[in-house]
């Protein structure tokens, strides 16, 4: 499985990829189908389109950071 960054993807690119999976995104930050802006779980922040993250295997948005990235392994285990 080739694995590909989103932080080089075009914002466009971003959004219409986040509408194949059921979500949204104003010009900062991924909203749910309700027009809220998504929180990281881990870290409680909204999570920023500049900065998201989508992990292989899911449809989990999360912060593109460490903290985040480590309690996701933590809770599901290590990527394939």
């Amino acid at each position: 499985m080739e694995l590909i960054s989103l932080k080089d993807m075009p914002n466009d690119a971003k959004v219409a990829l986040l509408k194949e999976l059921g979500y949204g995104a104003d010009d900062v930050y991924v909203l749910d189908g309700q027009g809220m802006p998504i929180k990281d779980k881990y870290i409680d922040a909204p999570v920023r389109l500049e900065n998201m993250l989508i992990l292989p295997g899911s449809a989990i948005v999360l912060d593109n950071n460490p903290l985040s990235i480590a309690n996701y392994l933590e809770e599901f285990g290590e990527l394939p």
